[in-house]
C-alpha cells in the first residue's frame, strides 16, 4: 500500500469512524487516556460465548487515535477474544518494529504502518487497542469469579 493510500484510509476512518453507536447489551467496558496528547477513548464490548458480538469505540483525540479505534473495532467484530488479543499483538508488533504484516492479516489496520516512524504517535494508535484489551481482561476476570 502506498503512503498516499495509507493516509486516505486513516483520514476516512477519522472522518467517518465505525462502531460508534451505543451498545444495547455491553458487558465489558474500559476507558483510557493518553496524558501526553490528551486523547481519550472508551470501549464497550458485547461478548457472547467467547466472541465479540458487538463493539463500540468512542472518544476524542487525534486522527491516528480515532482511526485506529475505528479500524480495530471494524476488524474485531465476530472474532473470539483470543483472536482479538492476537490481532492486538500483531498491530503492536507492526507499530514497534515498522515491519509490514503478512498480507490481509490486518485489513485497514495495515494503514497504521507509517505511524511506526513516529514513536510518540504509536501511543496514539495503541490507545484504543490497549483499552479494548483492558475491557476483555476485565470481562474475563469478572467471569472467572462468577464461574
Amino acid at each position: 500500500m502506498s503512503d498516499d493510500l495509507y493516509r486516505e484510509v486513516i483520514l476516512d476512518h477519522h472522518r467517518h469512524p465505525r462502531c460508534t453507536s451505543p451498545l444495547e447489551h455491553a458487558n465489558a467496558h474500559s476507558s483510557g487516556m493518553n496524558p501526553a496528547c490528551g486523547d481519550e477513548v472508551s470501549v464497550n464490548l458485547d461478548i457472547q460465548e467467547g466472541a465479540v458480538k458487538a463493539i463500540q469505540v468512542e472518544g476524542k483525540g487525534c486522527a491516528i487515535s480515532t482511526a485506529a479505534g475505528s479500524m480495530f473495532a471494524d476488524r474485531v467484530k465476530g472474532m473470539t477474544t483470543r483472536e482479538l488479543k492476537a490481532l492486538a499483538a500483531e498491530v503492536r508488533s507492526m507499530l514497534t518494529s515498522g515491519k509490514p504484516p503478512d498480507p490481509d492479516d490486518l485489513g485497514d489496520l495495515e494503514a497504521l504502518l507509517g505511524v511506526s516512524r513516529f514513536p510518540v504517535r504509536v501511543k496514539c494508535a495503541m490507545l484504543p487497542i490497549a483499552t479494548a484489551l483492558e475491557a476483555v481482561a476485565s470481562f474475563e476476570g469478572d467471569n472467572r469469579e462468577t464461574s
